[in-house]
């Protein structure tokens, strides 16, 4: 049985490795495996023999990836390192950063929160606000911005995942050089 936090870390290379194959038409079965799981030729035939013995599985990149998956959750192999390969467990750093961000926090607007604690560009706050009311659904006229449904948000939409956690590298990037260049007296 799987705990809670390796059901959620499937779900996002699930996630993860169809958006990598979105849109691709691949030759070989073996070219969806490296493309949606970024995994070497060696690997992906050493996965597709064991998927072709263990099942009857066509050409089709959605049961090749849901096969693959399968082998992960009965333990093939390291769900942690197959995230470590997408990058690291970037929902989890992003709710860390933004939950001890918002302790410190004094208020503000929707705007300003997006601003100073996702560290999100004036120019693109709109372009994200947009995507975010987009996503948020409700039987009634009644919308609540909170920050788990920006989350929840953040981890349906790779592409704003990604983006946010660069945000967020780059801004430790820019804090070190600015440590090391004064450390260094400049």
């Amino acid at each position: 049985m799987l705990t809670a936090t390796e059901e959620r870390l499937l779900n996002y290379i699930e996630t993860r490795a169809m958006e990598n194959v979105k849109g691709k038409a691949f030759y070989k079965m073996t070219d969806i495996l490296e493309h949606a799981f970024w995994i070497s030729e060696e690997k992906s035939y050493e996965v597709l023999k064991n998927i072709i013995s263990r099942k009857n599985v066509g050409n089709s990149k959605n049961e090749i990836i849901n096969e693959y998956i399968d082998m992960l959750k009965k333990g093939y192999g390291s769900i942690q390192e197959q995230v470590d390969v997408f990058g690291g467990d970037k929902v989890s750093s992003i709710i860390y950063t933004a939950e001890r961000r918002l302790k410190n926090y004094e208020g503000g607007t929707f705007f300003d929160i997006l601003r100073d604690i996702y560290k999100i560009p004036d120019e693109e706050i709109m372009e994200i606000t947009e995507k975010y009311l987009e996503f948020l659904k409700s039987p009634l006229f009644v919308f609540r911005l909170e920050k788990e449904t920006f989350h929840k948000f953040l981890e349906s939409d790779m592409g704003e995942l990604d983006k946010q956690f660069d945000r967020f590298v780059n801004l430790w990037r820019k804090i070190l050089i600015r440590l090391i260049v004064y450390n260094l007296g400049g």
